[in-house]
C-alpha cells in the first residue's frame, strides 16, 4: 500500500509541476484567443491535484477533510472554463458573453455552497467522515446532488469535446498535429475520471491523467504556437476570401480547397482526390499545374477557365527542414482586370482618333471656310457663303459625333426599352425630309440604356438618309429567332463601301459624311455587349444588331 501511495503522490507532483509550466505559458498568451480560459483550466487542475495530494499527506485528519471539500472547487471551475476555451479556440468567441459566463457560474457557486454546508442537509455526501482507512483516511458516500453534479459536468465536457473534435475533423493541413494534441489533452483526463468512478478506485487517476493535458498544452504552446496563430483564423480567411485556393501535397493529392475554388473549378468534395481530377475539366490546367510546381520557388501562369481569365500561382509549402511538403495553388480571376485593360486601350485608341480628327478633318473645313470667306470679300459671290455654310455644318456634325463617341465611356443605366417607342422618338430627332419609317417591332423589348438606344437609332437613320436619299424607306424589324433587331433601307446599298469597314472611325464614301455615324452604332452595341454587322441586301442596305436577349 505504502509503495503505491508513494507512486501516486509522485504522479500528483509531476502533474502539478507540468501544469504549472503550461499555465505560465498560457498566461503569457492570455490576450490571445483561448489564452485566458486555458490559464483558468490549468490553474483549476493544479488546485485539484494539490488538494488531493494534501489529503494523502495528511490522511485521516481535519486537514484531509477540508481538502476533500476544497478539491471540488477545482473541478467545478475547470469544466466551465474548458467549455469557454473550446468556444474561443474553435472560433465561437462571440458566444462567450457575460450572460453565458454568468450562466456557467451558477452551478459552481450553488454546488460549492452545498459542499460546505453538507453537514446540514447531506445532499452532496450522505457520509463524509474520518475513518483512518485508505490513502486519505476518509469514508465518503455520495449523495444525490453529487450524481447530479457529475452528470452536469459530463454534459459540459461533452459539449467541449464535441466542439474540439468536430473542429479537429475540419482542421487544415497545417494544424493537424496541434489539434490532435488538444483533443488528446481533453479526452485522457476525463477517461481516467470515468474509470476511477466506475471501478471505485481508492486512487483518483484524474489529476495524474492531467499530466497528459499539461504536456500536450505545453507542447502546443511552445512548439505550435496555437494561441498566436489559431487554426480558426486561417479557416475563416481560407473559406471566405474570394480568391480560389487549392492545397496539394507532393503526391498531387488535394489536401484542402476553399469554396471559391470549388465554384471556379466546378467541383465539390474533392479533398483526398488527385489534382488531375480536380483540374481535369479545365483545358490545359493539369499541364499548367505541372509546369509551375516543379520548382522550389513561386511560379505563375495564365489560363482560361470557362469564360474567365485566370492566373494560377504556385507557392511551395516547406517544413522546418526546408523541404517541400506541398503547394498552395492560388487562382486569381483576371477577367475584370483584362476588361478594364481592353476598355482603357479602346479609349486610348479613341483619343488618338479624336486627335487625328481635330488635326485633320476639322482643320480642312476650317481652311475651306476661311478661303471661301476671303473669296467672298474679294469677289462678293453668294455661292461662296453657301460653301462656308456647308463647311460649318460639317464641322458641327463632326463635333457632335465626337462628343457622342466620348460620352460612350460613361456608365450605362439599362432598363427594359420598347424598340417601337425609342425608334419613333429617334426618328423625330433626325432631319428626315421625305423619308419613310416602317416599324415591325411591336411589343419587342430589349434591356438597354434608353439614351444610348436613341443615339444608335438616330445614327442608323441618318446613315440611311445620307446614302439612300431623302425619299428613302427605312424599316425597323425584330429578329426573334436570332434575338435582336435590324434596320434596313431601300437605298443603293453599300455601293462602293466595304461592309467590313463601315464601322471603323472616319470611314465614309460621301464628301460631307463624318465617318463616325456607324462607328457610334458599333460603340454603343459593344458597350451593351451586343454584336453588330452590315449586310448588302438586294435593293438596299441592312444593319443587324444581335442583342442575345430581345423579347416579344
Amino acid at each position: 500500500m505504502d509503495s503505491w501511495l508513494a507512486v501516486y503522490q509522485a504522479g500528483l507532483l509531476v502533474a502539478i509541476v507540468v501544469s504549472i509550466v503550461a499555465a505560465k505559458l498560457a498566461w503569457r498568451h492570455r490576450d490571445e484567443r483561448g489564452g485566458m480560459p486555458l490559464t483558468v483550466v490549468l490553474a483549476a487542475e493544479i488546485g485539484w491535484a494539490v488538494a488531493i495530494l494534501v489529503t494523502t499527506v495528511f490522511p485521516g485528519t481535519s486537514i484531509a477533510l477540508a481538502a476533500n471539500k476544497a478539491l471540488l472547487a477545482g473541478v467545478v471551475v475547470l469544466v466551465p472554463a474548458l467549455v469557454v476555451f473550446a468556444l474561443e479556440y474553435t472560433g465561437r468567441e462571440s458566444l462567450v458573453t457575460r450572460r453565458l459566463l454568468g450562466a456557467l457560474s451558477v452551478e459552481p457557486v450553488v454546488f460549492m455552497a452545498l459542499v460546505w454546508t453538507n453537514e446540514a442537509h447531506g445532499l452532496v455526501w450522505k457520509t463524509l467522515r474520518i475513518d483512518g482507512t485508505g490513502p486519505r483516511g476518509l469514508e465518503t458516500v455520495n449523495g444525490p446532488l453529487f450524481g447530479v453534479h457529475t452528470a452536469y459536468s459530463y454534459l459540459l465536457l461533452s459539449v467541449a469535446v464535441l466542439l474540439i473534435v468536430v473542429f479537429a475533423l475540419r482542421s487544415r493541413y497545417f494544424y493537424q498535429r496541434q489539434i490532435a494534441a488538444i483533443v488528446l489533452a481533453t479526452l485522457v483526463p476525463w477517461a481516467a475520471n470515468a474509470v476511477s468512478l466506475a471501478l471505485g478506485l481508492e486512487y483518483d487517476l484524474t489529476p495524474i491523467a492531467f499530466t497528459v493535458t499539461g504536456v500536450a498544452f505545453t507542447w502546443a504552446v511552445a512548439r505550435e504556437e496555437f494561441l498566436d496563430i489559431t487554426p480558426i483564423a486561417t479557416e475563416v480567411v481560407f473559406d471566405r476570401i474570394d480568391t480560389a485556393v487549392v492545397v496539394v501535397d507532393t503526391a498531387g493529392r488535394v489536401v484542402d480547397i476553399n469554396e471559391s475554388a470549388r465554384e471556379l473549378l466546378g467541383v465539390s468534395d474533392i479533398v483526398g482526390e488527385s489534382i488531375d481530377e480536380c483540374l481535369g475539366a479545365v483545358p490545359d490546367a493539369v499541364s499548367v499545374y505541372e509546369s509551375i510546381t516543379d520548382e522550389h520557388e513561386p511560379n505563375t501562369q495564365d489560363l482560361t477557365v470557362g469564360d474567365r481569365a485566370v492566373r494560377m500561382e504556385s507557392s511551395p509549402l516547406v517544413d522546418r527542414r526546408d523541404e517541400v511538403v506541398g503547394y498552395a495553388l492560388i487562382m486569381v480571376d483576371l477577367t475584370e482586370e483584362r476588361e478594364r485593360e481592353a476598355t482603357l486601350t479602346r479609349r486610348n485608341e479613341q483619343l488618338d482618333r479624336f486627335v487625328g480628327v481635330v488635326s485633320h478633318d476639322l482643320r480642312n473645313p476650317l481652311q475651306v471656310a476661311a478661303g471661301r470667306l476671303e473669296h467672298a470679300r474679294r469677289e462678293g459671290k453668294p455661292e461662296q457663303f453657301a460653301a462656308v455654310e456647308r463647311a460649318h455644318s460639317r464641322m458641327e456634325r463632326l463635333i457632335e459625333d465626337l462628343l457622342t463617341l466620348a460620352r460612350q465611356n460613361e456608365d450605362l443605366d439599362p432598363e427594359q426599352v420598347e424598340l417601337e417607342v425609342v425608334a419613333k422618338s429617334a426618328w423625330s430627332y433626325v432631319e428626315t425630309g421625305a423619308a419613310t419609317l416602317e416599324l415591325d417591332v411591336e411589343g419587342v423589348t430589349v434591356e438597354a440604356d434608353p439614351d444610348r438606344m436613341s443615339q444608335l437609332f438616330e445614327n442608323l437613320f441618318r446613315n440611311s438618309i445620307e446614302h439612300g436619299g431623302e425619299d428613302v424607306t427605312v424599316i425597323v424589324e425584330g429578329l426573334p429567332a436570332r434575338r435582336g433587331f435590324a434596320v434596313t433601307d431601300d437605298g443603293p446599298g453599300f455601293d462602293k463601301a466595304d461592309p467590313e469597314k463601315v464601322f471603323e472611325d472616319g470611314y465614309t464614301t460621301t464628301r460631307d459624311g463624318t465617318g463616325f455615324g456607324l462607328s457610334i452604332v458599333a460603340e454603343i452595341a459593344t458597350q451593351h455587349g451586343w454584336a453588330v454587322s452590315a449586310i448588302d441586301v438586294e435593293d438596299g442596305a441592312r444593319i443587324e444588331v444581335l442583342t442575345g436577349e430581345a423579347t416579344a
